[in-house]
């Protein structure tokens, strides 16, 4: 991806990274079904704020790498869109829509829902990954951000304090 001007001016170069990492992960031999599910959970998408801000805070701190930024943004998102798919699940919200669809599970069925969710999870990391192989100084650092922000019992049930102490016994 390039870069020019000042950067991430239209914050759009996450989409292209989000759009990489799934077409990657929908190659030769992946599951058709799962491919169609992961699509589905990310694309058309929300309104994307979580990577805006990654990327708005990447280049207010001069934005030294932005395929690191983009990967980053991308890898946020993805956990974003997994954590959604787990969350509509029936053992937990049982949401039967999503961004005015049917949840994942509703459309592929809960077995592949949950295969969907744990890919983009893998998917994500692995995007971080290959957008800083370049400097990978850094990626211990952009590692442990974005586990500790969504990896422990307490990130992921952050918005829900009462439904910590249910679901993590």
């Amino acid at each position: 991806m390039t870069h020019e001007g000042s950067g991430h001016a239209d914050f759009g170069t996450h989409r292209a990274a989000l759009q990489q990492a799934v077409a990657g992960a929908q190659g030769a031999g992946a599951p058709s079904l799962l491919a169609a599910a992961m699509s589905y959970a990310v694309f058309p998408g929300g309104h994307r704020i979580r990577p805006q801000l990654c990327l708005a805070v990447a280049r207010a701190c001069g934005d030294g790498d932005p395929a690191a930024a983009d990967a980053a943004a991308a890898a946020i998102e993805l956990l974003h869109c997994a954590s959604l798919v787990h969350d509509d699940l029936p053992c937990f919200d049982d949401a039967g829509l999503r961004r005015g669809k049917p949840s994942v599970h509703v459309e592929f069925g809960s077995p592949i829902a949950v295969l969907t969710g744990d890919a983009l999870i893998v998917l994500a990391f692995e995007a971080l990954a290959q957008g800083a192989a370049r400097d990978p100084s850094r990626m211990s650092i952009l590692l442990s951000t974005i586990a500790q922000s969504v990896g422990s019992p307490m990130a992921l049930s952050r918005d829900r304090p009462g439904n910590a102490r249910r679901r993590y016994r």
